[in-house]
């Protein structure tokens, strides 16, 4: 179900805080900047973790969504009678 999530400088991803941009990754630690400008050093694991989480909760999202929509009665085929 969760995808390998492999991060690459110059990408933008989104966390819980909003879109950001890789600028740099060293190892399993990385230097991400938001849309903003606010720059921190976390590690691509945590990242990885949200981002899936995030995934799996919209998908969770989408499929109560869909079994709460009413449900459209069924229409019995009528032929034409007139010609």
């Amino acid at each position: 179900m969760d995808e390998k999530i492999e991060f690459e400088v110059g990408h933008k991803y989104e966390n819980m805080k909003g879109v950001y941009e890789v600028i740099s990754i060293n190892g399993d630690s990385m230097i991400i900047r938001w849309e903003k400008g606010e720059q921190i050093s976390t590690s691509t694991d945590l990242q990885r973790r949200i981002i899936q989480r995030m995934q799996r909760e919209k998908q969770e999202k989408d499929k109560e969504k869909m079994q709460n929509q009413p449900k459209e009665p069924k229409r019995k085929n009528r032929k034409s009678a007139s010609k």
